[in-house]
């Protein structure tokens, strides 16, 4: 398949797993003479390769675009660090009755039906 017939997301991915690939079968191979140092190879490669902090932007719509576009590259630590940082931030901040629905519409879909369940009970509590 061409650069022009993939997406530029899958694109990216792709790239993304294949460098993901070699660096642990190489990782691998380093292992096998020296653990330690492959342990702080495997810590600087998650440093270089994380997503880092998030840009902002100052342009209302960019900002969503610019906001999907980390957390599709953050890493699962990072996503949650930045989530739970950003909820406490926003218990002072003024919201419409819209803006928590969707918040709280998007982290409900998360749950399963007992999940959900156990929070509809807690909630009635």
């Amino acid at each position: 398949m061409t650069d022009a017939v993939l997406p530029q997301k899958a694109l990216a991915n792709l790239e993304r797993d294949i460098a993901v690939i070699e660096a642990t079968e190489a990782l691998e191979r380093f292992a096998r003479r020296s653990p330690e140092g492959a342990a702080w190879a495997a810590y600087n490669w998650l440093h270089i390769n994380d997503a880092g902090l998030p840009v902002v932007s100052f342009i209302d719509n960019q900002a969503r675009q610019d906001a999907r576009f980390w957390a599709e590259t953050a890493t699962p630590a990072e996503l949650e660090c930045y989530a739970f940082a950003a909820l406490e931030r926003l218990a002072d901040a003024p919201f419409s009755g819209r803006q928590i629905k969707r918040m709280v519409a998007t982290l409900w879909r998360r749950m399963s039906p007992t999940e959900q369940e156990a929070f509809k009970g807690w909630i009635n509590k």
